[in-house]
């Protein structure tokens, strides 16, 4: 009897100790979720002033590749006038 005794109170000392791992795992998975809410709202807040800088950034990336549109143009437009100018000096120089 003694011998069932004793393995029964080391059984209730083994279940004390799962009960108190369970508990401060618990506790932990507790804190774990709180700090995972706080992340998931920073990331949120973070991709909303991401989307805000975008919206920002777009008249600028216009302008940008208008200017370098613009560049080209006025590229072309000074390579015309050189050539008319040329053939205009061509033609001055035979009369």
């Amino acid at each position: 009897m003694e011998d069932h005794t004793e393995l029964l109170i080391r059984i209730d000392s083994k279940v004390d100790e799962v009960k108190e791992k369970l508990h401060s795992i618990e506790l932990v998975q507790g804190r774990m979720e709180g700090d995972l809410k706080y992340h998931i709202k920073r990331t949120d807040l973070l991709e909303e002033q991401v989307s805000k800088i975008d919206e920002k950034i777009k008249p600028i990336e216009a302008i940008k590749s208008t200017s370098g549109m613009l560049a080209k143009i006025v590229a072309f437009l000074m390579g015309v006038a050189v050539a008319v100018s040329t053939i205009i000096k061509l033609i001055s120089n035979k009369e």
